[in-house]
């Protein structure tokens, strides 16, 4: 008799604790941590899952992967921004828009629903993908689905449904570009909480999109549906140590019980026999320069052509070249 009430109650509270938020099904440390979302989401066990580590070594260019078309993200007007705590990450929810993005390899052309941002407790760790085994301070997805569909939830379990754009953020000046957002951040604490920003272009967020590396993956959340072309930049984006605090505040302004938003990222996953991809030759290190406007660095033309000469000087040292 004791046995059955003591079953009761335990299913009663645990019950209790779902449909009050305390408890989160999935989660980075609470709830079901992402090691075990195989146990209750049988399609995170997959064998295209993301985010990756990718090894630049073993990288193939693509000639075939040209520059993106960016549609109405430049514009400011016409484009309603919403803030929100989800309780995993920060995320922006565009609606009211025309944003669309195509080229790129893409096809066809993917309308952007949202973005959100994956971050750590310190600069050694925060973003989802890493880069010969090293992780960066935090990472923005830019979500998209085909213009097939008319969201992500309709596209995200068709195959090519969805495209992300991926950018790694490293430590540096002041980047006024995000203050929008970060203003905010104080606005939604808790999760559930949500703010509308002014709007701002999308693109003023972002670097040189020149070059990038590309795969085939999945959601990095539940369901980790494998639905996913994936973009990742080389270019990376710099905000200052200050702007990140901001964003790392989050992880100790929540409900007692909930999810401390921070190092809210999963860990790479196994590449198994996917080949990632690149349109750019060599591997170029993003590098801040004062100069840069916004601190992105000096452009991959640069680090292209300082590639190119040097390999020309080496193979072919009887010719005479202009240094």
């Amino acid at each position: 008799m004791e046995l059955r009430l003591f079953a009761t109650c335990f299913i009663i509270l645990i019950g209790f604790n779902f449909s009050s938020g305390a408890v989160h099904a999935w989660g980075y440390h609470h709830g079901v941590h992402p090691d075990h979302w195989k146990d209750l989401f049988p399609t995170c066990a997959g064998r295209l899952q993301s985010p990756i580590d990718i090894q630049t070594a073993e990288v193939k260019t693509d000639t075939k992967l040209g520059k993106f078309n960016f549609h109405g993200l430049s514009l400011a007007r016409d484009v309603n921004l919403e803030l929100q705590n989800n309780g995993h990450a920060v995320q922006v929810d565009l609606t009211g828009h025309g944003s669309a993005v195509s080229g790129g390899g893409l096809p066809g052309t993917y309308v952007v629903e949202q973005f959100h941002f994956h971050w750590g407790s310190e600069d050694t760790r925060g973003s989802e993908h890493e880069i010969d085994g090293k992780h960066y301070s935090m990472e923005m997805h830019i979500v998209m689905h085909s213009n097939r569909f008319p969201s992500v939830k309709d596209a995200m379990k068709s195959k090519n449904g969805l495209a992300v754009l991926g950018f790694l953020f490293d430590v540096g000046p002041h980047n006024s570009d995000f203050d929008e957002i970060i203003n905010h951040l104080h606005d939604i604490a808790h999760r559930g909480d949500h703010v509308i920003l002014k709007s701002f272009s999308l693109a003023s967020l972002f670097p040189s999109t020149d070059c990038y590396y590309r795969y085939y993956g999945s959601l990095t959340t539940p369901m980790c549906y494998e639905s996913v072309i994936w973009t990742l930049f080389k270019q990376h984006i710099y905000i200052s140590e200050s702007q990140l605090n901001q964003f790392r505040h989050l992880g100790r302004t929540h409900f007692p019980g909930s999810e401390d938003l921070v190092n809210n990222y999963r860990n790479p996953q196994p590449i198994n026999c996917r080949v990632v991809t690149s349109n750019c030759i060599g591997s170029y290190t993003s590098t801040y320069t004062k100069e840069s406007k916004t601190g992105v660095g000096k452009s991959y033309a640069d680090d292209r052509n300082s590639y190119i000469k040097n390999f020309l000087m080496k193979h072919f040292p009887s010719l005479k070249w202009k240094v």
